[in-house]
């Protein structure tokens, strides 16, 4: 990823491209010259030249000790509408959710096949991708989930983009929009105009053993369509991740700079991950630490992002002094609003899971569906209440829960 997006995960320090540091330039020490009668002026000069450093170095040490070692008055941080930073994805124009559009998951079947074939027949299903931001622009990889334009890709490709450009296999540039994107999964939706797209075939990563041959085709370092052999080494790897956890699949297929987002294939022209980083060392030593999300989890959040994110449609507070989540405000076209739900309000509790922090909130809300009603607790003058919610689609509310 080219493009620095504060506070989301971009593949991390391991997927970055090592920047040569430049030499450094030829200093030259004048040689000094003794001038007899003005060695005193010398030493005096010298002596004024360190009484006003020690009184910078001072002036300095004071300031370190005031703002640093001496008690500091604490600034009051709030969590404000269950995000934690800006949305990295607010700038991109969205396409329509809610169309019952779903990843097909297909059993391991058909013939092993050669790297070469697996290459003829999964290469059209590949796309590179261009995100352009305020900042510069992202290049990734793709992979066409659909006939008519579903895309998949991971999120840190296109976050911080105004605009998103996909090229196809026969060289047809498409303007992109995002239908949704989840930062801590590393997952985007993208959904270009088109027809007569060829789809991957997405195949079962729970199939999957360890010594499967397995290949990754990409775009690393801008290189289209690459492809690299390896195997599947380890399942299931909790690897962190700029501080969450990711379960991924190890793989010794190489995975480079630009190939996020690209396919992880089996031996039968199955995709069953999207490739998203590796592990490198500084000085080279470490080889074939890749990694991929399982389609598995791909599916999930893929169909939880075509639907529409679930809403409560209700901004809160996290604060340290109490349990539960404070309600700051209620949007009136949502469910919350209809269920009664009040500024004021303390949410306890989503679908009987406790909600005392934006995690635990995000971790209950993933749970949710659109169209369905929701069980919330919550404690009003002392008093604990539950109620039912029905839940919103995201998009439909100008205030995000």
């Amino acid at each position: 990823m080219e493009m620095e997006i504060r506070d989301l995960w971009q593949g991390g320090l391991w997927e970055q491209p090592t920047r040569p540091v430049p030499p450094l330039p030829n200093v030259t020490i004048p040689r000094t010259r003794k001038r007899g009668k003005g060695r005193k002026r010398n030493r005096r000069a010298l002596f004024t030249f360190l009484a006003i450093l020690m009184l910078i170095v001072g002036l300095g040490i004071g300031i370190v000790v005031t703002r640093y070692v001496l008690p500091q008055e604490e600034p009051h941080s709030e969590t404000i509408s269950g995000t934690e930073m800006e949305d990295p994805f607010a700038l991109l124009e969205r396409a329509e959710t809610g169309t019952g559009v779903t990843v097909t998951i297909l059993p391991r079947e058909g013939e092993v096949l050669e790297a070469t074939e697996i290459y003829k027949q999964c290469v059209p299903s590949i796309v590179s991708i261009e995100a352009v931001g305020d900042q510069g622009f992202a290049t990734g990889t793709g992979i066409v989930m659909t006939e008519d334009g579903y895309l998949l890709t991971n999120a840190h490709v296109v976050a911080g983009a105004r605009e998103i450009s996909v090229l196809f296999h026969d060289d047809t540039r498409l303007w992109a929009k995002l239908v949704g994107a989840d930062g801590d999964e590393d997952i985007a939706v993208l959904k270009v105009e088109g027809q007569g797209l060829i789809p991957a075939r997405f195949g079962d990563s729970d199939a999957l053993e360890c010594g499967d041959m397995v290949v990754a085709i990409g775009d690393p370092l801008g290189y289209r369509a690459s492809i690299t052999q390896g195997i599947i080494s380890a399942l299931d790897r909790v690897v962190d991740v700029e501080g969450v956890p990711m379960t991924l699949i190890q793989t010794s297929a190489p995975i480079n700079f630009g190939n996020s987002g690209g396919a992880l294939i089996n031996d039968r022209g199955q995709v069953v991950g999207i490739t998203t980083i590796k592990i490198i060392s500084d000085d080279g030593s470490v080889e074939g630490l890749g990694f991929a999300i399982p389609m598995s989890n791909v599916k999930s959040i893929a169909d939880w992002l075509i639907a529409g994110k679930p809403s409560l449609g209700m901004m809160v507070l996290e604060t340290t002094d109490q349990n539960g989540l404070t309600v700051v405000s209620v949007d009136p076209a949502s469910g919350a609003w209809t269920a009664g739900i009040q500024p004021g309000d303390v949410v306890l509790s989503l679908q009987d899971m406790p909600v005392n922090n934006i995690s635990q909130l995000k971790a209950a809300r993933a749970r949710l569906v659109v169209g369905e009603e929701a069980r919330v607790q919550i404690m009003r003058g002392g008093e604990e209440r539950t109620l039912n919610i029905m839940i919103g689609c995201e998009e439909e509310y100008a205030m995000q829960n």
